[in-house]
């Protein structure tokens, strides 16, 4: 991956600019952290002596920082124009966070220190996504935007694979406990990526003024955020306690990592090879799949994740119920939220997705977990993405009537 982005400044160059090494960087190493938390601290927790069910309300908890941290950067953002300056000093801010993890204490400490880093890490991808909008010049249904979305999007799927690949036998050879190091050694790196990032200066392509509030009064966006909303509590047992559930059949923490990184292969195989994908069927066909396949998936994490061979095809439909529908939702925002509110955009993907939907699908799990099966978790994540396929229905067709006298 070379080249700055070099466009034209009136945005008129012969073709799409080429990938920026910097925001490649930035996906990488902040999936790279996540490649870390979102495996392994689960079982840094247990080992830490947390019960199954405190550690579902605290990961639950954390994902209820984005319900208030994505719209407070999103709208300082938009505000003050200073989205670089924002990214970087959350990034920061997260780091000095997460630190406090190194002192002795229990539930409520635990709890304090990743409330905190995810009031400020909850920054990162509304802002970077936002700052990835301009250097695609923010025309989302441009010809090369999927292409190059997927290529900058597959830099964090590589990082991701990297570090779940490298953690796992670390933590079988040395022991969990080496968790907060590695992972605070990440997000150190993940705040020098977002000083190298560099703001594109190309002009925008001329957009008329969206009121964020008026076009949340639209039924076909509030149908759409509602489907988003589904899919990312469908994947909260995924999340919280697919880790927990692995080592309770009795994979080891290498083969765990293994698992969870054949899905993000699937996933970068699908960001490299979106473009075409997505100008020949649209984002609500590649929708349409990528809920009914969630179904699929979780019924068979619940019934069948002992069957190796079972659990390695439902981690190779990640590709369809994370890459899919993220790549589909995010660029169906950056036409809806052009310009000015993009960040503020993306900040209501992440406040609603992963704040209102996932804490909803992190807490159903949780005690499903405790009170039901274990398997009644992941049986619920069915459910969500066959109620999350009806709501894109609804949005498909309210969409389609929205557009109908520019059509006529």
């Amino acid at each position: 991956m070379s080249g700055t982005g070099a466009a034209s400044l009136d945005g008129s160059g012969s073709g799409p600019p080429p990938i920026d090494w910097r925001l490649g960087l930035f996906f990488a190493s902040y999936f790279a952290t996540v490649g870390v938390l979102a495996p392994y601290l689960p079982l840094y927790l247990q080992a830490r002596g947390l019960t199954a069910v405190q550690i579902g309300i605290l990961l639950a908890m954390a994902q209820a920082m984005r319900l208030a941290g994505p719209n407070l950067w999103g709208w300082l953002a938009d505000r003050s124009t200073h989205r670089l300056a924002i990214l970087r000093w959350t990034a920061v801010a997260a780091c000095v966070s997460f630190a406090g993890i190194f002192l002795p204490g229990g539930f409520a400490l635990l709890l304090v220190v990743v409330l905190l880093l995810n009031l400020f890490i909850t920054a990162q991808m509304p802002l970077g996504e936002a700052v990835t909008a301009a250097y695609l010049r923010t025309d989302a249904a441009a010809p090369h935007a999927a292409r190059l979305y997927g290529r900058l999007r597959a830099c964090g799927s590589v990082g991701f694979i990297a570090l779940v690949l490298l953690a796992g036998p670390l933590f079988d050879w040395a022991g969990i406990g080496w968790h907060p190091v590695l992972a605070i050694t990440l997000l150190v790196l993940s705040a020098v990526a977002a000083f190298r990032v560099r703001e594109q200066c190309v002009a925008e392509l001329p957009h008329a003024r969206v009121s964020v509030r008026k076009r949340l009064g639209e039924a076909r966006v509030r149908w759409f955020f509602a489907s988003i909303a589904l899919m990312i509590c469908a994947h909260g047992a995924l999340y919280t306690y697919l880790s927990l559930y692995l080592a309770r059949l009795g994979y080891s923490k290498t083969e765990i990592g293994a698992f969870w990184v054949v899905g993000v292969v699937m996933e970068i195989v699908f960001f490299f090879t979106q473009g075409p994908l997505f100008r020949r069927h649209g984002a609500y066909m590649l929708l349409n799949v990528a809920f009914a396949t969630a179904v699929l998936r979780f019924a068979l994490i619940a019934e069948f994740a002992q069957v190796w061979i079972l659990l390695l095809i439902a981690q190779l439909l990640h590709a369809a119920t994370f890459a899919v529908h993220h790549s589909a939702s995010i660029l169906t925002l950056q036409q809806w939220f052009p310009g000015a509110a993009a960040s503020r955009g993306q900040a209501l993907y992440v406040s609603i997705g992963y704040g209102l939907g996932g804490t909803a699908g992190s807490l159903l799990a949780a005690w499903l977990w405790s009170a039901v099966s274990p398997a009644a978790a992941f049986w619920s994540s069915s459910a969500a993405a066959l109620a999350g396929w009806w709501a894109v229905q609804r949005a498909r067709r309210l969409d389609a009537q929205a557009l109908q006298p520019v059509l006529v």
